[in-house]
């Protein structure tokens, strides 16, 4: 019984990871672990390992080669491999599971908050609770002019009110985000 529980704990873990991964697109040095199921097991293993996004956005798989997956949602880049190895006739009917490690995905808050930080991200990271988990705005912290930077880019300027107001209106933080709270 004690080891059905555990192993329901890690499966349950896993899905969770996996839910939180499954919006945020890989980068560069993000580390996942890819499983094929639909073939005999003896040759699933030898693509069941663990893969790096290399510094040009490239991962390399056995017998099939080199794929671009910098930017690609996990989903997209299970799809892309499905896809190769039945074009390549390797596998008829592959089934591709990409687990992305969770520790590769924070978002930064910084500036007029109590607690400036990185903070975990997750799929339901809003800006308003990302502002709240870092103690609220400071003494000196604006509502307005909230920004968020994604890829290098101020991709929208916030009023904290407003987004109170109409939580529909609260954006999704994305991995990598940037948001700077205005002193």
């Amino acid at each position: 019984m004690r080891r059905i529980l555990v192993l329901f704990a890690i499966l349950l873990l896993s899905a969770v990871v996996r839910v939180n991964a499954q919006y945020a697109t890989l980068r560069t040095g993000d580390l996942f672990e890819m499983r094929l199921s639909g073939m005999p097991p003896e040759f699933a293993a030898d693509f069941n390992l663990q893969y790096t996004v290399s510094g040009d956005g490239l991962i390399n798989v056995p017998l099939v080669g080199e794929f671009k997956a910098l930017g690609l949602t996990p989903s997209e880049l299970e799809r892309t491999i499905q896809n190769k190895l039945m074009a390549d006739k390797i596998f008829t009917h592959p089934t591709v599971l990409i687990n992305v490690a969770q520790s590769t995905r924070y978002v930064s808050i910084s500036g007029g908050v109590r607690a400036p930080q990185r903070l975990l991200w997750s799929a339901d990271l809003t800006l308003s609770s990302a502002i709240g988990n870092c103690g609220g705005l400071s003494d000196f912290g604006s509502g307005r002019g909230i920004r968020i930077i994604r890829d290098s880019k101020i991709v929208g300027a916030f009023e904290l009110k407003q987004l109170q107001k109409d939580p529909s209106k609260d954006p999704k933080l994305m991995p990598g985000d940037q948001v700077i709270v205005r002193e």
